[in-house]
């Protein structure tokens, strides 16, 4: 799962159009019952989101509380779920 929606680079003042953003797969999630913490990183699309030796354009770190419901989403799923609750995604479309 990761994200796409455009993402405007405040320091080179360009606009990368359909960015690709994902949870770091090494050490993006970390937490537990009291609290994850993840941080979704920017990629200009999703070739180099995966390819080696590319870093990512920013990465932004938040945190929720996770549900632990017999019918809850594991924590990857649940980060995802929160960060299209904050005003910074809205208009993200999950992929």
């Amino acid at each position: 799962m990761a994200l796409q929606m455009n993402y405007n680079h405040p320091e080179l003042g360009i606009t990368f159009y359909n960015a690709y953003w994902r949870i770091n797969p090494n050490n993006g999630i970390i937490g537990g019952k009291n609290g994850i913490k993840y941080t979704i990183e920017v990629f200009k699309d999703e070739n180099q989101s995966h390819a080696e030796k590319i870093k990512p354009i920013k990465g932004f770190s938040f945190s929720f509380i996770p549900k632990f419901d017999d019918d809850s989403s594991n924590f990857i799923k649940q980060a995802y779920v929160h960060a299209k609750t904050l005003p910074m995604f809205r208009g993200s479309i999950d992929i």
